[in-house]
């Protein structure tokens, strides 16, 4: 009998070393600690808004007392996080010593420190000021910062006057002088008075 257990060890023991590999590589992967990737998560308080307005007329008035501008719009949701608000339909009058601003657009975002309007979608800014007729500029997005008193936007414009017609890819303005700076591709239209 100890002739058969010789035998067979001699026989398997090449498998030996393989079975202890096996062996001490299982308990490895049973005793290593598993890692598990956490999934990205939103920050439900970053998406939800704190207030929210429907129909609505605001004001901002100058240290002073003078009104510097009022918006109004179909609705306003406002964010706490980065201190935004998203409003529909809105319809901001900017007004300055000389000059008047009225934006209407399809939709509309505020931004604090600094005071930014970017507007999009059907984007229409009438500008009238004293002695002077009024000038309408067409575009589908703008950018105002009522700190810097800067009106600009890189998209296609358009502005229309009483005798004169301007298109122009970029435009930037001061919201006090009303100067117009047309960045490119400008193309004219006017008309000679009589």
């Amino acid at each position: 009998m100890q002739g058969k257990l010789t035998r067979l060890l001699s026989r398997y023991w090449p498998l030996v070393p393989l079975l202890l590999l096996v062996l001490v590589a299982r308990n490895y992967v049973e005793d290593a600690p598993t890692s598990v990737a956490a999934e990205s998560t939103i920050d439900m308080q970053a998406t939800q808004s704190d207030y929210y307005l429907e129909d609505f007329v605001t004001q901002k008035f100058s240290l002073s007392g003078a009104l510097e501008y009022e918006v109004s719009g179909d609705t306003l949701l406002h964010y706490p996080e980065d201190n935004r608000s998203e409003i529909n339909n809105p319809d901001l009058t900017l007004h300055r010593s000389s000059v008047t601003w009225k934006v209407v657009s399809d939709k509309g975002l505020l931004v604090k420190n600094p005071e930014i309007f970017t507007l999009q979608g059907d984007v229409r800014v009438e500008r009238t000021a004293q002695n002077q007729a009024a000038v309408q500029i067409l575009t589908k997005d703008l950018s105002i910062d009522t700190q810097s008193n800067l009106l600009s936007t890189a998209s296609k414009v358009t502005i229309d006057a009483e005798t004169w017609q301007l298109e122009a890819d970029g435009l930037q303005s001061s919201l006090d002088s009303g100067k117009l700076n047309l960045l490119s591709n400008v193309k004219g239209h006017y008309e000679v008075a009589n």
